[in-house]
């Protein structure tokens, strides 16, 4: 496994602690490159969903976070926030749980892991940036004692993780034993002359959400993804039946495909557009 997927991966499931593209269809997030394939930015999607009720048309935004990004990717977010009359947050913390902005955070969701990934990449952290405070944000997120719970119902635990992140680092080199891939990547980093080659290869590992399905397994039956998505949903029902019509779920990219189907299927929305935000800055430094 290269150092790129691990951190990567690890990423990933700190996010998960803390707090791609669907098999068909849907893209939630990418590399944009230019003509010459050029890596210029990791963007995250902002899908938007329809639906009509009698004489009522209610529309629901997902919006794919990634908990380390550039500075201005949180303040454009804290604008279009604005605009929604709730918008739903994922936070593995009590319901009361409040969130500063002033770099202190509750103990546990932010690790030393996670300090140093920030301070390496140059990127800023979701918490420290967004405004939590705002009178329309609604807590969407299991507990971190009902996410224990739901781990052991299903026989989940971070050593159930392990095996797995073992054994898909055995697929990977199976499937990929001299290095083709990230040489391919690298050779875009260099014809650009990039100085932060690290981060262009991490922002194309983070792309590749399939890696983290053979940890996870189907995000349905799982505690972080299934029944935590499950959680937002439901709280979505209570906002639409308190009359809201413009609603956002704000949760990490990797939750987004099983989101989407929960939309779709539990509640009969349909997709309409796309909206392309830049999370990092991958031509040159971040704009912090």
């Amino acid at each position: 496994m290269t150092l790129a997927r691990f951190a990567a991966i690890t990423l990933y499931l700190l996010s998960l602690a803390t707090i791609a593209s669907a098999d068909d269809g849907t893209s939630f997030v990418r590399v944009v490159e230019d003509d010459s394939d050029r890596p210029l930015a990791l963007q995250i999607a902002i899908n938007s969903y329809g639906l009509k009720t009698g004489y009522r048309q209610i529309r629901v935004d997902l919006i794919g976070a990634i908990h380390i990004g550039d500075k201005a990717y949180y303040a454009d977010l804290n604008e279009r926030f604005k605009m929604y009359d709730a918008l739903l947050y994922e936070l593995i913390a009590p319901k009361d749980t409040i969130v500063e902005r002033d770099g202190s955070h509750p103990k546990g969701v932010i690790s030393g892991t996670q300090l140093a990934m920030k301070k390496m990449l140059g990127l800023s952290f979701q918490l420290d940036e967004v405004d939590y405070a705002a009178r329309n944000l609604v807590h969407a997120d299991l507990s971190p004692e009902e996410l224990s719970q739901s781990m052991r119902d299903r026989g989940e635990s971070l050593y159930v993780y392990f095996w797995r992140l073992f054994y898909a680092s055995m697929n990977q080199y199976a499937r990929d034993p001299l290095g083709l891939s990230d040489m391919q990547k690298l050779s875009a980093m260099l014809s650009g002359g990039s100085d932060n080659s690290f981060k262009v290869m991490l922002a194309y590992e983070l792309v590749d959400l399939d890696a983290y399905k053979e940890i996870l397994g189907e995000d349905a039956d799982s505690a972080v993804i299934g029944a935590r998505n499950q959680r937002a949903i439901d709280v979505l029902r209570e906002q639409l039946k308190a009359g809201d019509k413009r609603i956002a779920i704000f949760y990490g990219v990797a939750h987004m495909p099983d989101m989407e189907q929960r939309l779709m299927e539990q509640l009969g929305f349909t997709y309409l557009d796309t909206t392309w935000v830049d999370a990092w800055n991958l031509d040159g430094p971040a704009d912090r």
